[in-house]
């Protein structure tokens, strides 16, 4: 059972959820070392083939490979965050304790089991198999759209140790919630401000511009771009951002699956080989199901490896500290030929 509750001096919103304490943990997950393993299938894992019985968890949604064993499998998160079963029919009122505001933990907690293989991570997939992910992405995004009690969807991986991963075989997460979150918020009021007083989306504008000058663009193609934000706020942070204008992420056409496997595949791949394969979090910034037509605001993917950890000037301010200028972590990944 989880609970939301706000700060009342900055109005962000906290989760309180028991539940993931209780998850099993592979601790020290090292990526190298699941790349260098022969184990296709792990009997213990309850993410393999053939272990489903292991962890009886609902399955919402799988692609099927030629022999009808699956290709990509969506299932209920044991140790969610959120939870379908606190959802009303209807949205209802926040609740109150004193002087403070508080909500069940409405939503939904999903893992994207993206191979089948226990060895495989994402850098190592290729296009096809990415596509598939993707696929998997949208069919969950657009199945939350329905439900009119949440929010908006969040869909991120925690690849290595030190970006959160806990559990050795490839996956991702999906989040529905009620809750929209500051960051987000923040982002959407900025892009509404900048569209009000320069008549363009912000961030066609900063895509246009990093397109033109050149200095932080990493990779691109007809449909994508991937470039070092100039105000980067961590090493080799990474964004890759449609050309066309779009505020979610809902119905691509399969050119432009196929053009965004080509660009996911392209800069994992250098991110391996151009600076050590990185632990790192990939995330989809969509907006909020009743905002995905809006002239303001254009989905984009972050990537943000894990270099280092975060100390206490970092944490205490919330200004981030870069290492390395964008240009110079553009370039380095750039001049990397997959």
């Amino acid at each position: 059972m989880s609970e939301v509750r706000q700060n009342l001096a900055t109005r962000e919103w906290v989760i309180i959820a028991p539940t993931r304490s209780k998850k099993p943990k592979s601790l020290n997950v090292n990526i190298d070392k699941i790349r260098a393993s022969e184990k296709l299938y792990d009997s213990s894992c309850p993410f393999c083939p053939g272990n489903e019985e292991t962890s009886p968890v609902e399955e919402k949604f799988r692609i099927d490979g030629p022999q009808r064993d699956w290709k990509v499998r969506v299932i209920n998160n044991k140790f969610k965050i959120f939870s379908a079963d606190l959802c009303s029919l209807k949205p209802e009122p926040f609740l109150t304790e004193g002087i403070y505001k508080k909500l069940n933990g409405c939503g939904e907690h999903e893992l994207i089991i993206e191979t089948p293989q226990h060895n495989k991570v994402i850098i190592d997939m290729n296009p096809e198999e990415v596509k598939d992910v993707i696929r998997a992405f949208m069919h969950r995004y657009k199945t939350f759209e329905k439900n009119t009690g949440n929010l908006i969807t969040l869909i991120f991986k925690n690849y290595g140790a030190m970006a959160g991963q806990t559990q050795i075989h490839s996956h991702t997460q999906v989040v529905n919630s009620r809750i929209v979150p500051s960051y987000i918020r923040l982002l959407l009021n900025q892009a509404q401000e900048y569209f009000d007083d320069n008549g363009i989306c912000v961030f066609c504008d900063m895509l246009n511009y990093e397109l033109k000058d050149g200095k932080r663009l990493i990779y691109e193609n007809e449909d994508y771009a991937a470039f070092v934000p100039y105000a980067a706020g961590t090493e080799h942070e990474t964004w890759i951002m449609p050309r066309y204008h779009s505020a979610g992420l809902d119905s691509l056409k399969d050119e432009r699956i196929d053009r965004l496997a080509n660009i996911l595949c392209a800069v994992f791949r250098k991110f391996y080989a151009a600076i050590k394969d990185p632990d790192f979090n990939f995330v989809i910034r969509n907006a909020p199901y009743p905002l995905v037509g809006v002239p303001f605001y254009h989905w984009h993917i972050q990537l943000l490896p894990r270099m280092k950890i975060v100390g206490g000037f970092e944490r205490g301010t919330r200004i981030p500290v870069n290492t390395i200028y964008p240009e110079e972590s553009a370039r380095l990944l750039r001049e990397y030929q997959i």
